[in-house]
């Protein structure tokens, strides 16, 4: 493009939105996510489920979770589920508000994430994009240097 000058995308006027949950498993020095449509208490709960069973079939002890204070992770459903682990496998750990700078997964990840692919494209459908995001953060899975 010339200098001043930008490219029109057409598209279909509405900003389909994929969400990630996304958990980096240090010890194994991988990446656990899991997507979904919409970003509620439901979702993230599925997502600490799915840690849950990953870290069972591991024979982990002891699991601790850094997150930061996204409604979605204080929501009273969500307290309520980690309080009902009787099994100790979690211990969760809050960062402090307004602190992304804080948080790797968005400084790491995240940011990565929306510069490498949502940034400047249009994809025909919202499956092309939930697919290149998969397959994004399947290949993330040995982050370097964090």
């Amino acid at each position: 493009m010339m200098k001043g000058e930008q490219q029109k995308i057409l598209h279909k006027g509405s900003n389909d939105k994929v969400n990630a949950f996304i958990t980096l498993l240090y010890s194994q020095n991988r990446i656990k996510f899991n997507t979904s449509k919409t970003r509620n208490s439901n979702d993230f709960i599925n997502h600490l489920k799915s840690i849950k069973r990953y870290v069972l079939k591991r024979n982990v002890r002891r699991f601790i979770l850094v997150i930061d204070n996204a409604s979605f992770h204080v929501s009273k459903k969500t307290k309520q589920f980690i309080e009902k682990q009787s099994d100790d496998w979690l211990t969760v750990l809050f960062l402090p508000t307004r602190a992304p700078f804080l948080n790797i997964v968005e400084t790491k990840v995240n940011r990565n994430l929306k510069k490498d692919i949502c940034a400047n494209y249009n994809y025909e459908t919202e499956y092309n994009l939930l697919c290149t995001v998969r397959r994004y953060l399947r290949c993330f899975g040995c982050w370097p240097k964090i």
